[in-house]
Order: structure tokens, then C-alpha cells, then sequence
């Protein structure tokens, strides 16, 4: 997909609707403790091929592949087993979105990329460089195997998301978004503002920018807000949590309702958001919410 086909389909959404949480419904559908659910896609796949179809069933309009583990499998030296499950996760999610739109509505599969999880640079012990050649792998392997666009995902380093946008735009020539995690102060881990992360998207050549993770859909709107302050025209995309979670008989759980999750989306919409999903505990129940209060808008608009 190239960047005037990612503004077009924006535009003829009106509300793009990417799909719920994967990690929390692999929990929910026995993934063995201490494994990445990314190697769900080598040893469960029919299990992540029906929690997309799930998300399709809901009314989503993206499909995220199950691959946010997979840079830091890379980062651990296990390149081999690492690409594998991505190239079988972006299959996955190809497979669901071309049989989930049979009624001849267009669904997009993106590659999703997580961060290292350990500081770069002279802050931490991974270099730069190493970083860039893990992620350019990555949106190599992603481009081959079909996906739409890259979406960089939960990031908390300005500087890494960055690199990791040059690194996907010069061996994929997909579109590439990105979303950073910040708390309810407003900053992401680093300490940086929407709008620090703005500049930079700008300067990257991000296509959309957002928040996901680390917030409710009501906590998260005072940064959605400086997010499309200073986005100024850009595409915003809003994935938040369902609410905080809880630890309660050895799991961690979430016990927001879809109809609260759509009421909060409906917040984040009012302020102008272009694009709306959810990130940990959200699910397939929640995105069918979503999708009727979107409906509901149109409607009452036209």
C-alpha cells in the first residue's frame, strides 16, 4: 500500500477502527505462562486466526499482526524463530482480513513493531545501529509477506521510534504510523510530550501518530488532545486500555464494559481522532460497541 491509498482509505472510513487486544486474548485462550505470544503463531496458529476473524466478526477496519514480541525475541539473538513466527503472523492476519472481506469491505492487515525494551544508545547497552538492523528486518520480512502498512507501536523513546521509522521506511516503502505510550501525567517514560512527539513524527515521515497502552479511554484524552493540537492536519489514532487492570486470583483482569469502553471512544472522538482500537484487555465484545456508536454517529450525521 502506498501513501496516497493509506489517505484514501482513511478518508473513506471516516473512523478507522483497528481491532482489539492480542496478548490479553492469547492469555484468555491458554497461552502457556512465560512464553511470548508471538510463538503462538508457530504452535497455536489457528487460535490466532480465529481471534482475528473475532475482531472481523466485530467490525474492525485493521487487523494487527501478532508480532509486538518479536523485536525483543530478535534483540535475545533468536532472529531465525523470531522472523519465522513473523512471516507466519502477517500471513495469519492476510488470511483473515481477504476471507473477512468477502462482503466487499476493504480490511487492512498492518505489521505491528514494538520496541526493544532496553535503552539505546550511550543511555543503555544496545547501540543504535543494532537497533535499526533488528527493525529493518522486521519491515523487510513484513513487506514480503503482504502487509498494508508498519504500524510502530507502545513506544516510550522518541529517539528509537525514530529510528525505527527510517529504518522501515527504507527497506519496506509501506506506509509507517506510530503510537507512544504515555502516563496519565502526560509524558511518555522518557519525558516526552505529544507534541515533542509530533516534531519528530514530522520529521520522520510518519503517515498517522497516536497513544496507545498505559491509559483508559477517559485518562487518555488529555493527551489525544495535545496529540491533535499539535498533529495539526495529521491522522491521530487513539488504542487505549480497557481501563486499569486488576490482580485478582494470580491473573491480572480488566473489568471495563463495552458499552463503558464505547463511551469512552466516543470522548476521544469528539475531540477528532481519525482512528480508534484497543490495546491491553480490550476485545472483540468492545469493538463491536465501538463499531455501533461509529454506525450511530454516521447516521445521525448524514
Amino acid at each position: 500500500m502506498r501513501e496516497a491509498e493509506m489517505i484514501d482509505f482513511f478518508e473513506s472510513r471516516g473512523v478507522v477502527l483497528f481491532d482489539a487486544a492480542m496478548g490479553t486474548a492469547l492469555m484468555d485462550a491458554g497461552q502457556p505462562p512465560g512464553t511470548g505470544s508471538e510463538g503462538m503463531n508457530l504452535s497455536a496458529p489457528g487460535t490466532v486466526l480465529r481471534i482475528h476473524s473475532e475482531n472481523i466478526d466485530a467490525g474492525c477496519d485493521v487487523l494487527t499482526s501478532n508480532t509486538f514480541g518479536v523485536t525483543q525475541l530478535m534483540m535475545r539473538g533468536e532472529k531465525e524463530k523470531a522472523l519465522s513466527a513473523l512471516e507466519t503472523a502477517v500471513g495469519l492476519a492476510k488470511q483473515a482480513a481477504e476471507s473477512g472481506g468477502a462482503n466487499g469491505k476493504k480490511i487492512l492487515a498492518c505489521l505491528c513493531v514494538g520496541p526493544t525494551g532496553s535503552l539505546l544508545g550511550p543511555l543503555g547497552g544496545v547501540s543504535y545501529e543494532a537497533a535499526e538492523a533488528v527493525f529493518e528486518s522486521q519491515a523487510e520480512a513484513g513487506a514480503r509477506c503482504g502487509a498494508d502498512f508498519v504500524l510502530l507501536e507502545t513506544f516510550a523513546d522518541i529517539e528509537e521510534l525514530v529510528r525505527a521509522a527510517r529504518a522501515a521506511h527504507a527497506v519496506s516503502g509501506l506506509p509507517v504510523l506510530g503510537t507512544m505510550t504515555f502516563g496519565a501525567g502526560g509524558r511518555s517514560y522518557m519525558g516526552a510530550s505529544p507534541a515533542d512527539f509530533v516534531r519528530a513524527a514530522r520529521a520522520c515521515g510518519l503517515s498517522a501518530v497516536g497513544a496507545n497502552c498505559s491509559l483508559g479511554p477517559f485518562e487518555m484524552a488529555p493527551v489525544i488532545e495535545e496529540l491533535i493540537e499539535a498533529a495539526d492536519g495529521i491522522p491521530v489514532i487513539a488504542q487505549p486500555n480497557a481501563g486499569s487492570p486488576l490482580y485478582r486470583d494470580g491473573r491480572t483482569v480488566y473489568e471495563m464494559t463495552p458499552e463503558d469502553f464505547s463511551a469512552g471512544a466516543e470522548r476521544l472522538l469528539t475531540l477528532g481522532i481519525s482512528a480508534i482500537g484497543g490495546c491491553c484487555g480490550t476485545t472483540p465484545a468492545m469493538i463491536s460497541a465501538v463499531r455501533g456508536m461509529i454506525d450511530k454517529r454516521r447516521e445521525r450525521n448524514e
